[in-house]
């Protein structure tokens, strides 16, 4: 049996794989895509592993499915004294923020 960090690392790797597959994917075939983000979730609960912020923000935090701008969600900047980015996932319709600072 591996010592659990090895398999923590290793089931890191797989997320961060099939994370960057399934974003890939997901212009041509949205089904497969589809399945890799919900494997890698899986995985991800499993054995506790933390995405990298280049990644995280392809989850939708509303249906915990993938969420690619421009294929299935609506990105919007807001404008006033912060700047607010929107992106509306068009499976669920949850509307994920993401404070980028003051103007």
């Amino acid at each position: 049996m591996k010592p659990r960090r090895a398999a923590k690392e290793e089931a890191a790797a797989l997320v961060a794989f099939l994370t960057e597959s399934a974003v890939a994917l997901s212009h041509t075939d949205p089904a497969i895509a589809k399945e890799q983000a919900a494997l890698a979730r899986r995985v991800k609960l499993r054995f506790n592993v933390r995405l990298d912020p280049s990644l995280r923000g392809f989850t939708c935090h509303g249906c915990k499915g993938l969420l690619v701008p421009g294929v299935n969600a609506r990105v919007r900047l807001g404008h006033g004294k912060d700047t607010i980015v929107r992106v509306t996932c068009a499976d669920c319709g949850h509307v994920n923020r993401k404070v980028l600072g003051t103007a």
